[in-house]
């Protein structure tokens, strides 16, 4: 289920801001081995048209070609790590943390299970997907 919001957001230093608006896919948590290592543990995104994110700045945006099918962005001053894109696709992905304020979004799905660290359980009540789920 996605919800209709409007919302602003900015990495750690603030040389990437935007502003959202439009429905926001509930928060999938992510166990993938890039998400691992781009956020220092599994990371939580929603998602929404990319015509629906417009930057306010975007001056330490940096885009990362993370493999061939996505790439990643992030802020190349204070590291942050901001969104995520398939190649060819329309839907963005942005970090849930970077947002001002809650969007009173929920977690529904985790995916990447199978890549799940050890020191962390996840919530049985939400449902495990060992790949990507689109739920």
């Amino acid at each position: 289920m996605k919800k209709k919001l409007t919302s602003k957001g900015s990495c750690l230093c603030g040389g990437v801001k935007f502003k959202t608006k439009g429905y926001h896919r509930q928060v999938s948590n992510c166990h993938c081995i890039q998400c691992m290592k781009t956020h220092g543990n599994f990371a939580a995104y929603t998602a929404l048209k990319d015509i629906n994110v417009k930057f306010i700045t975007k001056r330490t945006l940096k885009w990362f070609k993370s493999s061939k099918k996505a790439q990643r962005g992030f802020c190349k001053k204070c590291g942050s790590s901001i969104l995520f894109k398939m190649n060819n696709s329309n839907i963005i992905s942005i970090s849930a943390g970077l947002f001002d304020k809650s969007l009173k979004l929920k977690t529904n799905r985790n995916i990447f299970t199978k890549n799940r660290l050890q020191y962390y359980s996840l919530d049985n009540n939400i449902p495990k997907f060992s790949r990507y789920s689109k739920q």
